[in-house]
């Protein structure tokens, strides 16, 4: 059986990771300093980075999300999970968190079209070459030729 090669996190993504996992701990599921995530909770939240249930190397992955682009699915769907997560009773933490994981499920493509919307306008903006726009500024042509009003004359 041969071994498989673990992936290995760029800083980028390492950094990424952290900002997700903190925002979850933090602002969804309210943990502490001295909480942390369960790896149950961890494996469920980098599954949605793979459009899988669970991070597995026994399944295959079905898509590849940011770290970034989940995160600001989060951040876009806290208001739903919140008022979501209100009025309910859950056995455990773990069904809280996969009520919480479907919601953001459900809003993940729309969240990566947007980004990715978003980026490619950045870039047009980026690519336009300004120096050919020569300009001069605005300049004021009256209509009509220059007349006195006399009539406002006598209260000077």
């Amino acid at each position: 059986m041969a071994k498989e090669s673990k992936k290995v996190l760029s800083e980028i993504e390492k950094k990424e990771w952290n900002e997700l996992y903190q925002y979850v701990r933090k602002s969804i599921l309210f943990y502490d300093e001295k909480q942390s995530l369960p790896s149950s909770l961890v494996l469920r939240l980098k599954g949605l980075t793979k459009g899988k249930y669970l991070d597995n190397r026994n399944i295959k992955d079905k898509a590849k999300y940011s770290y970034k682009i989940v995160l600001y699915a989060f951040q876009i769907c806290r208001p739903a999970i919140m008022s979501g997560i209100a009025g309910k009773e859950f056995k455990n933490e773990m069904g809280k968190f996969n009520y919480i994981c479907k919601i953001v499920e459900n809003n993940l493509n729309d969240v990566y079209l947007r980004v990715q919307k978003s980026e490619k306008s950045e870039e047009k903006v980026r690519s336009m070459e300004i120096d050919s726009l020569d300009y001069e500024g605005a300049t004021y042509n009256r209509k009509t030729d220059e007349k006195e009003n006399k009539k406002l004359d006598a209260l000077w």
